[in-house]
């Protein structure tokens, strides 16, 4: 009997040990035509085990064929109709896409909103900037609470206010609002209720 442990480990483990002694065959193969067919075979069974993944039919056989070389050792020498890839591109890792936080003076608020408090600071003083100016105030509310957890400091969001909006906006008392915005019930936002013990009865 021969155990897993002793045999030569799997490059690609989803493929199963079949489809890899197929491909160790195929290296062996002195023919170009028939390498070719039977590569072509081995990659309608990778299909069929690796199912659907969301990508598209190019996509899909492109990486099947890279997957192909990679469980070859790269020795497998066939017409592919992709690029042959190497050991060195196929391990290379993809550049890391840095995250746009340049422009976001508080973090808690995000660029949108920053964004929407410019775009008010344009308008002319008046009843529609102020509706304007309530609304963004609730959404400031809305963000803290949901970044701190914290008791709703009015002094600090008309602070912050001014700060996001280059000082144009002044927090004035026709803009105030008592509306505490209502939090999405998600794990972070949840607060626990302590439930009461019951006293047992005393005899």
């Amino acid at each position: 009997m021969e155990y897993n442990t002793i045999r030569t480990p799997l490059i690609i483990r989803e493929y199963g040990r079949s489809v890899q002694n197929m491909i160790d065959f195929v290296c062996t193969v002195e023919d170009r035509d028939k390498r070719n067919d039977m590569a072509r075979s081995i990659i309608r069974v990778m299909s069929q085990l690796s199912g659907e993944n969301g990508a598209s039919k190019e996509d899909r056989e492109h990486q099947l064929y890279d997957h192909l070389f990679a469980m070859s050792g790269f020795k497998l020498d066939i017409d592919s109709p992709y690029p042959i890839p190497t050991e060195e591109t196929l391990k290379k890792k993809p550049a890391i896409v840095p995250y746009p936080t340049n422009g976001i003076r508080l973090k808690h608020y995000g660029r949108s909103l920053q964004r929407m408090i410019a775009k008010a600071s344009e308008l002319q003083e008046g009843d529609e900037k102020t509706a304007l100016v309530r609304l963004l105030i609730i959404q400031m509310k809305r963000a803290y609470m949901l970044w701190n957890q914290n008791i709703l400091d009015e002094h600090l969001i008309a602070e912050q206010l001014q700060i996001l909006s280059d000082g144009k906006i002044v927090y004035t008392a026709d803009m105030h609002t008592d509306v505490t915005p209502e939090l999405p019930d998600i794990g972070y936002a949840k607060k626990k209720k302590k439930k009461k013990k019951k006293k047992k009865p005393q005899h």
